[in-house]
């Protein structure tokens, strides 16, 4: 039984396995990624690899924190932040496009570690969801719009559904690199 599985499968297995299963894709997908791939923009408007796996590390981190209720997060807490230079207060929703053009010249080992982080905070707050807990929203650290704070069954069907599109944006801007310039 892998380890992710809880004795008693439920939607937490769900969930968890999702998650897996997309990290692994995303493992497969920068396997061996230079930087000169990771920062390419097939178009002038497009977003790169390296922006793209530092959100979904993002994306990670932040939902673990809402299904935890708060508290401590690899991004603020755990320094990640400051070590990227990257401001505290970014997820990359929203971010403009000057933003992914000037993102901090970082290497990919090191945006992969923040994910791998954020993802062992993850794993444990998805783990302490129960069946009861479900329907419970965190407005009270929603404040950008505390009356539209998501379920925590919401977060956790959130969850695979962006990250598993974001890795299959970074394995077609990968394709289309290698299409490119092979």
């Amino acid at each position: 039984m892998p380890e992710h599985v809880l004795s008693h499968p439920d939607h937490r297995d769900v969930s968890l396995q999702s998650i897996n299963d997309y990290g692994n894709q995303l493992l497969k997908a920068i396997e061996g990624l230079s930087m000169e791939e990771a920062r390419w923009m097939p178009t002038p408007e497009s977003n790169h690899i390296l922006w793209i796996l530092w959100h979904i590390g993002r994306m990670e981190d932040m939902w673990g924190w809402y299904l935890r209720g708060g508290g401590e997060s690899a991004w603020i807490e755990g320094g990640w932040s400051n070590r990227l230079g990257i401001d505290a207060k970014r997820t990359g929703a929203g971010d403009s496009i000057d933003q992914v053009r000037n993102f901090p010249d970082l290497e990919v080992g090191e945006v992969t570690e923040y994910w791998q982080v954020a993802r062992n905070l993850l794993i444990p707050s998805i783990k302490q969801i129960s069946t009861r807990m479900l329907t419970i929203k965190h407005p009270e650290i929603w404040s950008h719009a505390p009356d539209r704070a998501p379920t925590l069954l919401w977060v956790l069907g959130r969850l695979p559904v962006e990250n598993g599109q974001h890795t299959g944006h970074i394995a077609y801007i990968r394709g289309l690199y290698s299409s490119k310039f092979s």
